[in-house]
């Protein structure tokens, strides 16, 4: 059993059962694995919980890659992005049963407070996707590349925390790109 085993299964129990629900003995049972094993794997849920994170920013890093990669003006991607994510978090199932059933699990993870040592969802979802900015982007992106991405993330989380609306995707998209590329 691997560490990456453990992690998927980390996934379909929140996707079943919570966020609150998870636990070494809860994966470990799950798995199939001695309870021991997951604990030297991880040594405790928090560090599980990083792992299960850095797993979902990975996929949600390939999908932005993947989301207008074959749009060549820079605005066009960024549509393409916004419309992608809004998306992707509706049909994530572990996001979704969190979002009806424990919301206060997510606001925990996108706010940080002062005394907090660890950056926000926001934070890391930004410095994630950094490095996978194009040049054009860049150049494009307002007040700057940074500034930007975290205007989108913002906008896009926002609406996961309050999915009905009056708009569209296709119109919140619109409206990103009219806010945040010059």
């Amino acid at each position: 059993m691997d560490r990456d085993r453990l992690v998927e299964v980390g996934v379909a129990l929140v996707s079943r059962f919570g966020a609150k629900a998870l636990s070494l003995t809860s994966v470990a049972r799950q798995a199939g694995v001695a309870r021991a094993t997951a604990y030297r794997m991880f040594g405790g849920r928090d560090a599980l919980v990083a792992a299960i994170m850095a797993r979902e920013l990975e996929q949600l890093r390939t999908q932005l890659r993947v989301w207008g990669a074959d749009q060549p003006d820079p605005g066009e991607r960024i549509r393409e992005r916004v419309r992608g994510s809004l998306a992707y978090i509706r049909e994530h199932e572990a996001l979704q049963y969190v979002l009806r059933n424990e919301p206060e699990e997510v606001v925990r993870a996108l706010i940080t407070t002062h005394d907090s040592e660890r950056p926000s969802l926001i934070e890391m979802i930004v410095d994630a996707t950094a490095p996978d900015v194009q040049d054009d982007e860049a150049a494009v992106l307002y007040p700057d590349p940074r500034a930007g991405s975290e205007f989108m993330v913002r906008v896009v989380y926002s609406c996961m925390l309050v999915p009905d609306s009056v708009m569209s995707d296709d119109e919140i998209a619109e409206m990103v790109v009219r806010a945040v590329v010059r």
